[in-house]
């Protein structure tokens, strides 16, 4: 397990990082003894950070999730999964700056020394926002920014109904939800995932549909419409990718399979949360008229 202590602005393993506040500074590898603290960390808001807590429940091991721990005086004070997709976790924006900026700090140069290329950063906004000020002279610009992004949640309404209309995919539906997924991607990003790997492409969505987490409604053998689950914890489900088949938009059918999807969770005892681009009008407007409220927000810088 790599550990780094920095009672400089000198680390042992010879970074020059620019930290505000003195004191012991370490940055590693979650361990199988930090788990437990790990996620009683997360659970300080567990429908913003429902990710990572399903990184850590659902992982082989600590060191599959790479996640990594930075801790000030031997509190821990940032949590980051340093995958190709990034994503951090800190206390809130109402903390000490100067000990969220020193812990940033160690991040970035851990984010530089590895050899993964970056993918994507997506987190609270005013996170992104710190780590991208320490990354943005050192690694090439974004393709796509999202500079707010809108976090949802939806508590447990039992009004709602079950899976009627919609049901879990199948790897029946495989030929079909491959492209559905991909031209959802588009449509939200600008960037077809199928022209980067489309053979990895497809086995990540094989994953979801084994893992039973993609749901869809199909209308005379056709998928009219979509979503998945991206993150799952004791607490919530993280949907990602609602997407409505072009040619059946503004029939309600998204609403209803969204209904129906809450529903179902809420019976097995979890909350929804999703996000969504804040240019987004119609997703947002469908959102809110569900019950959907905002909790946080977001920002995406995408490669």
């Amino acid at each position: 397990m790599e550990e780094t202590e920095d009672p400089g602005p000198r680390t042992e393993d010879g970074f020059m990082v620019s930290l505000l506040v003195e004191g012991r500074w370490s940055i590693r590898a979650l361990g199988e003894d930090d788990v437990r603290n790990a996620v009683a960390f997360l659970q300080r808001d567990p429908l913003i950070n429902v990710y990572l807590i399903s990184r850590l429940l659902e992982e082989r091991s600590p060191a599959a999730t790479q996640i990594y721990a930075v801790r000030h005086n031997r509190e821990l004070v940032l949590l980051a999964s340093l995958a190709t997709n990034i994503v951090l976790a800190a206390a809130g924006p109402s903390g000490n700056q100067d000990v969220l900026d020193s812990a940033i700090a160690m991040v970035a140069e851990r984010i530089i020394a590895r050899m993964l290329p970056v993918r994507a950063i997506i987190s609270p906004a005013y996170l992104v926002e710190k780590l991208w000020e320490r990354l943005q002279t050192r690694i090439d610009p974004p393709t796509v920014v999202r500079m707010n992004q809108p976090v949802y949640a939806i508590r447990r309404r039992f009004e709602f109904p079950e899976l009627v209309q919609s049901r879990y995919a199948t790897v029946d539906d495989l030929d079909q939800l491959v492209p559905a997924c991909a031209a959802m991607h588009k449509e939200e990003v600008g960037i077809d995932p199928l022209e980067r790997d489309t053979a990895g492409y497809r086995e990540r969505i094989r994953e979801l549909i084994d893992r039973r987490r993609a749901i869809v409604r199909v209308d005379k053998g056709l998928i009219v419409a979509k979503c998945e689950f991206s993150a799952v914890s004791d607490d919530a489900v993280q949907l990602m990718g609602v997407w409505t088949h072009p040619q059946f938009r503004r029939r309600g059918l998204a609403r209803g399979l969204l209904r129906e999807v809450c529903g179902h969770l809420f019976r097995r005892g979890k909350n929804v949360t999703l996000f969504v681009n804040d240019f987004n009008l119609p997703a947002v407007a469908l959102y809110e008229s569900i019950g959907f409220q905002r909790i946080g927000m977001n920002r995406a810088l995408i490669w």
